[in-house]
């Protein structure tokens, strides 16, 4: 919770004038209540000559408490705004900031639910009560003060009930910071079971269980329900009890005030003075009773926003790369998933600068594992990794992803144009990305469609094939002119002349350093390969040129003749 303060002072000057603003306020208002009983002693002791004066000074107040209003309503809306736009972008950018593994421990949808729900609350139960809990302290102390200079025994019976009324409530105040927290839970699931479920919609319909995806809904949609009555009953019954001892109070001063009245130790004007400042302490007591539990019953939600503020990798990014000169060192590589069995076991590789390489194996042999931490996707691996004899884990991320890129299996769209799925909101002129349009094989796509290169891809390009995909992040990584590329299975869903084509341009590239994870073993492909590296079980088990490889006749061996028998 600490951290969090340093949020809701980042715009001070807004924080700040906005106590003023409803500082000047609270006067005005506590002002209107002496003219009223100004106005009453006037007309009761005849002194007509005064009302005029009383008049003037009511509709200069009037106007200021308009100004007042007004600066303090835009002040209040900019610094809610800065605020929250400010604390939602950088809870996004510190998400953005984890590494693949720490990203896909918890589903995408917590990440939304937090950075909308979450802030939905804390705007409304924190930044907004914040200031109605500051103004009602004003009001209390301002109108507290006044009266104590009118009757001290007044005073003392507020403080006596006003206290009860802040103790009494708040042994409620934890039980509602674990519904509350409970709430927020419930607002992530829901969440995330609905992008799930609107995920696999194609799944849904075809296995025809709407039926049974309704009822995973329902109980979602009635734990978030039941979870937020829990919450408005708790705050019901503290309101009751603030209510309660406000209303007490408020009896209690006006019977008091008008003792004093009947004892002539005070005028007419002055008990109607009483009464309404009386108003000005009893609101705020009530008022702020519920604010600050409702303030406190967040405290679970907001530790929860600090575990992602505070977050930060404890790898040191401390030397460049300007550009990849030498090489990929792989040495004594390990990495586990689980600590059931491991992933990668014992790898040593070399990757030269400007070679070719192709990975090879069956599924689960390690081959994707190898490029993501090539990539950095993972970092709790042990054994080293180094481009250019520098650590990989040091290595600033710009330096890194701006030397290499690498090409998945399962593409990702932005809901875009072609073009800006191509160059990825960079600086590419029209001409540059259809000149790479027509190296990655996009040339007929682009002629077909009436907006060409403009053309939306859809939702994570539902208007495309998977092989249209491919060719599209393939394109993307040529445009990025990187030194090394590395493909994920890239071109499986491209049709084998295509592949071929494609495979066969980045092969021919010199000055381009290529990793290419594939399971198409083509001969006239492979043979064009630097070196073959065959993976199985997690280890390098076999490693040289095509040829080399067949004359072998290991591992590779069979699994090149395996799969070509059955084509």
């Amino acid at each position: 919770m600490k951290k969090f303060w340093n949020y809701i002072f980042k715009y001070k000057l807004l924080f700040f004038a906005r106590i003023i603003t409803i500082s000047l306020a609270a006067l005005s208002v506590i002002a209107f209540d002496f003219i009223m009983g100004f106005i009453v002693d006037i007309f009761a002791n005849a002194e007509i000559h005064k009302f005029v004066p009383i008049i003037i000074a009511s509709i200069a107040l009037i106007i200021i408490l308009f100004i007042t209003e007004y600066i303090d309503g835009c002040v209040m809306s900019s610094y809610i705004k800065n605020t929250v736009n400010y604390l939602r972008t950088d809870i996004f950018s510190k998400i953005l900031n984890k590494d693949i593994k720490d990203f896909s421990l918890d589903n995408s949808g917590k990440y939304i639910s937090i950075l909308y729900n979450d802030l939905k609350i804390i705007e409304d139960s924190l930044l907004n009560n914040i200031f109605q809990v500051i103004s009602s302290f004003i009001s209390f102390t301002i109108s507290l003060a006044f009266l104590f200079s009118i009757s001290p025994t007044i005073v003392i019976f507020i403080a006596i009930f006003g206290t009860l009324g802040f103790v009494i409530p708040n042994a409620l105040s934890k039980k509602l910071v674990i519904e509350k927290n409970n709430f927020s839970n419930n607002l992530e699931d829901i969440t995330s079971v609905t992008k799930d479920l609107f995920s696999g919609f194609e799944v849904i319909k075809g296995f025809n269980i709407g039926h049974r995806i309704n009822t995973i809904f329902k109980n979602s949609s009635n734990a978030v329900e039941f979870s937020k009555k829990k919450c408005s009953i708790l705050e019901a019954i503290i309101r009751g009890f603030s209510l309660s001892f406000s209303v007490t109070i408020y009896l209690g001063v006006l019977i008091l005030g008008g003792y004093l009245m009947n004892k002539g130790e005070i005028s007419v004007g002055t008990a109607i003075i009483i009464i309404q400042l009386s108003t000005h302490i009893v609101g705020p007591v009530k008022i702020s009773i519920s604010l600050i539990n409702q303030i406190k019953s967040v405290s679970l939600i907001v530790d929860k926003i600090d575990d992602i503020l505070s977050d930060s990798s404890s790898d040191i990014e401390e030397l460049s790369l300007k550009k990849f000169e030498k090489n990929i060192e792989v040495k004594n590589l390990n990495f586990s998933y689980s600590d059931e069995r491991k992933a990668l076991n014992n790898i040593n590789i070399n990757f030269e600068k400007n070679k070719k390489y192709a990975i090879v194996g069956e599924s689960g042999s390690g081959k994707s594992t190898l490029i993501k931490l090539l990539m950095r996707y993972y970092k709790n691996y042990t054994g080293d990794i180094l481009i250019d004899n520098k650590d990989l884990q040091k290595i600033f991320s710009y330096d890194l992803y701006k030397n290499i890129s690498m090409i998945q299996q399962n593409v990702f769209m932005f809901d875009d144009s072609i073009k800006e799925n191509i160059k990825l909101y960079s600086d590419y002129s029209d001409e540059e990305v259809l000149e790479i349009c027509n190296r990655s094989g996009l040339s007929n796509l682009i002629s077909s469609l009436p907006n060409g290169i403009n053309s939306s891809v859809g939702e994570n390009g539902n208007k495309l094939s998977g092989g249209e995909k491919q060719r599209i992040a393939i394109a993307r990584s040529l445009i990025n002119n990187t030194n090394l590329l590395i493909l994920d299975e890239s071109t499986s869903a491209l049709d084998n002349e295509t592949a071929y084509n494609l495979e066969s341009s980045l092969l021919s590239i010199n000055d381009l350093t290529l990793i290419v994870v594939t399971h198409k073993l083509i001969k006239n492909i492979l043979v064009s390969y630097d070196e073959i590296i065959v993976m199985k079980d997690g280890m390098i088990i076999e490693r040289g040129k095509f040829d080399d490889l067949i004359d072998l006749k290991g591992y590779f061996y069979s699994l090149y003749y395996l799969q070509n028998e059955k084509v």
